[in-house]
């Protein structure tokens, strides 16, 4: 009997885990990131954007990641501004965030002028299973589990916009030895689209990462620049992560066996 774990099911018609967005392109992962993960548990805890216990969170969890069904990416093509037309043919602003476009209005009154071009990537239909375990105290996990069952705020996966598709807490268990054997063993799922042809779409293998320690120097082995880190510049640290090419059994039983 190991410590627990535990699982949580993400699947949304749209989600979004970026990993390298910064201003105007905000790109998505294929899977959900641990920095995104562990935001989403802060939610559910209640705590607030930059509070220093999501960087004692990070660091007292370990990640495991498999890719139930990938889905596919969406691009969607969005514009922003803070100046909108009035009627009397002049501009309203909200703030300040965008004083440098004002001489731009004034040259060509035209609200294009102070219009930013943001593509924003999506996962369209895709399904992951995430497996935590505490490192050392496990109360902290418990009150992840009570929390991910009644959260403070509203979950969400990746972006606002992005709301789960299903219950995200799937189950708790000590029945495996670590994060990397529950990732391996525990059965697969996938509540997506076309569900009478669900058997037939079984992936056979799926692809997983664990986070390993930074001494693993191993070829299937990545570094990433995911950890959680509360700062104002919003600068992440690295984690290490195993890739893993897990195999799916093919009977029934076990996509009926996960919704216990």
């Amino acid at each position: 009997m190991g410590k627990p774990v535990l699982f949580l099911r993400l699947e949304a018609p749209l989600q979004s885990w970026g990993s390298r967005s910064r201003w105007d392109v905000r790109d998505t992962a294929p899977e959900p990131t641990k920095s995104g993960v562990i935001g989403m548990l802060g939610c559910a805890l209640g705590y607030p954007m930059r509070d220093p216990r999501l960087e004692v969170l990070d660091a007292a969890l370990r990640f495991g990641v498999r890719v139930e069904h990938p889905g596919r990416v969406l691009i969607d093509y969005q514009t922003i501004t803070d100046f909108l037309p009035t009627a009397d043919g002049r501009f309203k602003h909200s703030g300040t965030a965008m004083a440098r476009s004002i001489d731009k209005l004034r040259n060509n009154p035209d609200a294009s002028a102070a219009t930013i071009q943001s593509p924003r990537a999506y996962i369209e239909d895709g399904a992951f299973l995430v497996a935590l375990q505490a490192r050392d105290d496990d109360t902290l996990l418990d009150d992840c589990v009570r929390a991910i069952q009644q959260p403070r705020w509203p979950l969400f996966l990746g972006r606002k916009a992005c709301v789960p598709s299903r219950p995200v807490f799937d189950a708790v268990s000590d029945a495996f030895d670590d994060v990397e054997d529950a990732i391996r063993e525990y059965p697969w799922s996938w509540s997506g689209p076309a569900m009478s042809l669900r058997s037939n779409r079984r992936p056979g293998q799926v692809t997983a990462f664990v986070e390993v320690s930074a001494n693993n120097t191993s070829d299937d082995v990545v570094s990433r620049q995911d950890a959680l880190r509360v700062n104002a510049a919003r600068a992440y640290g690295f984690c290490t992560l195993k890739r893993l090419t897990i195999e799916i059994p093919n009977d029934d039983d076990s996509a009926a066996s996960s919704q216990q």
